[in-house]
C-alpha cells in the first residue's frame, strides 16, 4: 500500500533522505514516552484495531441456546501532519548545500510528536486511550517544588511501587519544571545524585505531569501501526506539500506500576 506516493512526488533521493533523517532527529527529540513504555510494532498500515483479549458479553441475548460476545479491541489512531517545503530549496539538498531550510517540516515533526504524547500522558478518549494521568495506581504528594521535595516524592512512589510487589527498574518521568530543579546547580550534594539512588533513569517529559513508573515491560504498551512517515501530498508551483504520519493505540496494562507526583 503506496499511502505515501513519495515514487511520485519529483523529489530527489537525496532530499528524502535529508528530510528522513531531520524528522528522525525531532521526533527523537520530542518522543518521552517511548523510553519507558514497551512498544509493539511496526505491524502497518492496515493494522487497525488492537485485541486487548476480553470480550463483552451480551447478558440480554433473547435465545436460551445460543450466546454472544464481541471482542474488545482498541482502534488505532492515524495522525498527519501536513507542511510545504520550497522545491528549489530541496534540490539545494542534492546540489550539496549543507543548511536546507527545513524549518516547516521541523514544526511538523514537533506537533505530530506532541500529538502521541498528550495520548499517552493525558489519553484521548474519542479512540478508546486511557493515559496515565487517569490510569495510573496511586499518587504520591509533592508538598514543595524545591530539592527536598522532590526527592521525599520519589521516595515515597518507589516504596508505593515496593510495597505493590512491582519490580523495578524504576523511572522517574519528570515535567520540565521538575527536571530543571533536579539538575540545577544547588550547594552540597545534587539532587541528581539523590533521585538516582532512588530510580535507574531520569526522563524528561515533555507534559507538565511527573510519575514514577517501572521499566520492567508488561505494563504500558504503546502499539504502532505504522511508524513515523513522510510522504508526498501534491506540487503546487515552487512548492511541495508533504506530511508527516502514523497510526497508534495506547493502554495500561498495569495500573500499579504508575505512581503520579501531584
Amino acid at each position: 500500500m503506496d499511502m505515501l506516493r513519495r515514487s511520485t512526488s519529483l523529489i530527489t533521493g537525496e532530499a528524502w533522505e535529508e528530510l528522513d533523517e531531520q524528522a528522525r532527529k525531532v521526533l527523537t527529540a520530542n518522543l518521552s514516552a517511548r523510553k519507558f513504555v514497551d512498544v509493539d510494532g511496526p505491524r502497518g498500515w492496515t493494522y487497525s484495531a488492537h485485541p486487548t483479549g476480553r470480550i463483552d458479553i451480551d447478558r440480554c441475548c433473547p435465545s436460551k441456546t445460543v450466546q454472544y460476545g464481541v471482542n474488545r479491541v482498541l482502534p488505532l489512531v492515524e495522525s498527519r501532519a501536513v507542511f510545504e517545503l520550497d522545491i528549489w530549496e530541496l534540490d539545494n539538498i542534492s546540489r550539496g548545500a549543507k543548511d536546507p531550510e527545513l524549518a516547516p517540516l521541523d514544526l511538523a515533526a514537533r506537533e505530530i510528536a506532541l500529538f502521541e504524547e498528550k495520548a499517552v500522558y493525558s489519553g484521548l478518549a474519542a479512540a478508546g486511550i486511557e493515559g496515565l494521568s487517569s490510569a495510573r495506581g496511586s499518587t504520591s504528594p509533592l508538598e514543595s517544588e524545591d530539592p527536598r521535595g522532590i526527592v521525599k516524592a520519589i521516595s515515597e512512589a518507589v516504596f508505593i511501587l515496593k510495597e505493590k510487589a512491582v519490580e523495578g527498574p524504576y523511572a522517574f518521568v519528570a515535567s520540565p519544571a521538575l527536571w530543571r530543579i533536579v539538575y540545577g546547580g544547588v550547594p552540597g550534594y545534587p539532587t541528581s545524585k539523590h533521585v538516582t539512588n532512588l530510580v535507574d533513569q531520569v526522563i524528561l517529559s515533555t507534559q507538565d505531569d511527573s510519575y514514577v513508573v517501572s521499566t520492567r515491560g508488561g505494563d504500558l504498551e504503546l502499539v504502532l501501526g505504522q511508524d513515523f512517515s513522510l510522504g508526498f501530498e501534491e506540487r503546487n508551483g515552487d512548492k511541495v506539500r508533504l506530511f508527516l504520519a502514523e497510526s497508534f493505540t495506547f493502554r495500561v496494562i498495569s495500573p500499579e506500576a504508575v505512581v503520579q507526583i501531584v
